[in-house]
């Protein structure tokens, strides 16, 4: 009776065993999995950055954008596309839109190469009211492709896609592409110490000259 009880103690603590082993390599193998996985996205990181750091539009230009109402002129957009797939357009604090003047932020998003010359980026815009309320964001999707010689950009709208969102994040309008250019394009110019971007101006009556 004693032999029997040894043999079945015995019996269990061996599947016990084999249970924990399967436990251990089970738990082994998805770290190992995990671990491959983080160097795959790691290695594909860092083969993205060294091609937005080669890639032509990365670096800061003075964009000349389209404001909310198309009848007014463009504004001076200061924009940073950086080497880590970063953006950054400043627009100006305050806009005339279809429900009268707003406040605006930045636009903050997201790049990548969508040719040799052409990025793609998203970039989305907080709105708010004179009073502080929040009223929702805007987010553009935008095509800016580099002229061959490297200090100038356009993007034409072919491809641009805006989503207005209200403060709840509930889409109430959105402009589709649709393939062929809507308005007027976007334009702009690479800065360079001593050289913002703009265009040289025309002296005007007045104006004095050295």
């Amino acid at each position: 009776m004693h032999s029997k009880e040894a043999t079945v103690l015995q019996d269990q603590n061996s599947s016990d065993s084999r249970l924990g082993l399967n436990r251990r390599v089970a738990v082994t193998g998805m770290g190992a999995a995990l671990l491959g996985m983080t160097s795959q996205i790691d290695r594909a990181s860092a083969r993205n950055a060294a091609s937005l750091a080669d890639h032509p539009l990365t670096g800061t230009w003075l964009a000349m954008a389209n404001p909310p109402l198309p009848d007014d002129p463009q504004v001076a957009a200061p924009s940073l596309f950086a080497a880590d797939g970063s953006v950054l357009l400043l627009f100006p604090a305050t806009a005339r839109g279809p429900q009268g003047p707003v406040f605006q932020s930045a636009y903050v998003g997201v790049w990548e190469a969508d040719s040799d010359r052409r990025g793609h980026f998203t970039a989305t815009q907080s709105l708010s009211a004179a009073d502080g309320a929040f009223l929702g964001t805007v987010t553009v999707d935008g095509y800016p492709e580099v002229s061959e010689d490297g200090q100038s950009f356009i993007d034409d709208g072919s491809r641009s896609m805006v989503t207005i969102r209200d403060a709840a994040g509930t889409i109430v309008d959105q402009v589709m592409p649709t393939g062929q250019p809507e308005g007027r394009p976007v334009t702009g110019v690479r800065m360079a110490v001593g050289a913002p971007g703009f265009p040289a101006g025309t002296p005007t009556a007045g104006t004095p000259t050295a």
